[in-house]
């Protein structure tokens, strides 16, 4: 049997790391979500739970969607950098919509829209500095896209179907955008009945 050359002694552990490398997030990302995801920029809604959240009895349902670039090359995409009482902070422009069994298609939810779209990158209330920039996401970093808890924002109905859609040039074009995958919804704000 041949000796392996110099070449061979040293590309096969580095080819070995390699895909060590790309199998780990892999692997991580199905034991979080249950899915394995393509390579490239990817979106995905997380659902954790938490009992002290203001209007909710019980324990809430928090919906929060999160931008990874799971490619080997880095993205550049826009986003809002500003900051709030002194602390610098970065926002997506992105939308939240809801499937509409009536016309059969994503429409936007407006209780999810008070900073996602309508008012990105606009002067808010103790808001300063804000402006748009390029910023380049490398391999395996994410970003943090938003999120809303249908039991206290209302806009969802036990049964419905969402998605979370991303805009990558911040320019509310939705052939220049990522959606995460449909989630469904199981929890409403609770309405009381008043009497008159």
């Amino acid at each position: 049997m041949p000796e392996m050359t110099r070449v061979q002694k040293v590309g096969l552990p580095f080819a070995a790391l390699f895909f060590v490398g790309l199998a780990v997030p892999e692997l991580r990302h199905f034991h979080r979500y249950g899915h394995f995801v393509p390579f490239g920029l990817y979106a995905d809604v997380s659902i954790n739970t938490s009992d002290d959240v203001i209007g909710v009895d019980g324990v809430a349902k928090i919906y929060d969607a999160r931008l990874t670039n799971y490619g080997i090359f880095p993205i550049t995409i826009v986003v809002c950098d500003y900051r709030i009482t002194g602390v610098p902070a970065t926002a997506l422009n992105y939308i939240v919509e809801r499937w509409d069994l009536q016309s059969r298609e994503l429409r936007l939810v407006p209780e999810w829209d008070s900073y996602g779209n309508r008012l990105f990158c606009r002067p808010v209330f103790e808001v300063e500095d804000e402006h748009l920039a390029r910023r380049r996401l490398w391999p395996f970093q994410s970003i943090q896209v938003g999120g809303g808890i249908p039991g206290q924002m209302g806009g969802f109905h036990i049964g419905d179907s969402g998605r979370f859609t991303i805009f990558l040039s911040a320019d509310g074009n939705k052939n220049h955008a990522i959606s995460t995958s449909i989630f469904r919804v199981d929890q409403q704000v609770k309405t009381q009945n008043v009497s008159r």
